[in-house]
């Protein structure tokens, strides 16, 4: 079964997230910050990683430069959810395979997950 990481500062957000990957059929790990995503990467290699830019300390991309200099995790999926854009070249820069904007709608989101998750199957 696909292992999705949910990094969300935002209680609710995280925990409908979590809900609807699971009900989907993913196993989920959440984490509020990026220490604690750190700290889950440290024992866990999901196969997609949703990620908040907006995160109390440091920001989502922090997370995402460690994952590109990791390479037990080159090759999982991020998928950046926030309310602030980045550049293309910003986002190309951080490995980002999908950019959303928030408010994000939910069957949207598992479609689109769904469909990097089928990628990496069909690769």
């Amino acid at each position: 079964m696909p292992l999705a990481m949910i990094v969300e500062d935002d209680t609710d957000i995280r925990n409908l997230f979590h809900i609807s990957l699971t009900n989907d059929g993913l196993d989920t790990i959440t984490a509020s910050s990026v220490e604690d995503a750190l700290r889950l990467l440290e024992t866990h290699t999901p196969d997609i990683a949703l990620v908040d830019m907006n995160l109390p300390g440091r920001p989502g991309t922090d997370l995402l430069e460690h994952m590109n200099h990791t390479p037990a995790l080159a090759n999982v999926r991020r998928v950046v959810i926030t309310a602030n854009p980045l550049t293309e070249t910003g986002a190309e820069a951080l490995g980002i395979d999908l950019f959303l904007l928030k408010p994000v709608s939910v069957l949207d989101l598992l479609m689109l997950v769904r469909r990097l998750l089928a990628q990496d199957r069909a690769t």
